[in-house]
């Protein structure tokens, strides 16, 4: 293609990816051969409140480049904070050609869709699982019932008998500590016996009130 050809070409790329990604998206084609590049058709203009001729980055900046730095690369998917604090994801392709050096900017302006996303992980943010926070809280109270039981004992586990160990379990059934979840479990793990002795235990009180008589040791 020659100048011509390759500059209409670009146009209608710029006017279709426009078109296709709405207002907020700006596209735009530079003339990377004169000084400040200056833009040589633009859609959306808006966006960044440039028009045919200008010679501003999306920066908002005009002046001295080094050309050395972005002038034969391509940048891709790039955001960009500009100096009114909007932000761009922002693609710019450069064309070469016999007499001719075009680049193909792409800037779509994410300021909103971003804020959107904060306000959202804002909205949907939580302090904790319920199912846990309410099993972790079950367990401190059955902890704090244990801790009661075997005050009232006063023995240690690897101190207590038999008799102990059922007189906690009793005090525990009685204000109704195995309806929590794990009750069992946690009850065997800090008497320091089995969860079949527990269930052992608990099912010769039931037989012993059933009967009416009184464990012995």
């Amino acid at each position: 293609m020659n100048r011509d050809e390759m500059l209409s070409f670009l146009k209608n790329e710029a006017r279709g990816i426009a078109i296709m990604f709405g207002p907020n998206c700006e596209t735009l084609v530079h003339d990377m051969t004169r000084p400040g590049h200056p833009i040589l058709f633009i859609c959306n203009g808006t966006v960044t409140g440039r028009e045919v001729g200008s010679t501003a980055d999306i920066f908002g900046d005009i002046g001295d480049y080094d050309e050395s730095v972005y002038k034969n690369k391509d940048y891709i998917n790039q955001l960009v904070l500009s100096r009114e604090g909007r932000m761009f994801k922002s693609t710019t392709f450069n064309v070469r050609g016999e007499g001719y050096h075009f680049a193909l900017g792409i800037n779509m302006d994410i300021t909103d869709m971003v804020r959107a996303g904060q306000m959202m992980n804002e909205m949907t943010a939580t302090s904790g699982d319920l199912q846990k926070t309410l099993m972790q809280d079950a367990r401190s109270q059955l902890e704090e019932l244990l801790r009661e039981c075997i005050s009232a004992v006063g023995k240690e586990p690897e101190n207590m008998k038999k008799t102990d160990r059922m007189r906690i379990i009793r005090m525990l059934y009685e204000r109704r500590a195995f309806t929590y979840q794990k009750a069992v479990a946690i009850v065997a793990e800090r008497l320091d016996v089995s969860r079949y002795t527990v269930y052992k235990y608990m099912h010769e009180l039931e037989e012993a009130e059933t009967a009416g008589s009184v464990v012995k040791e």
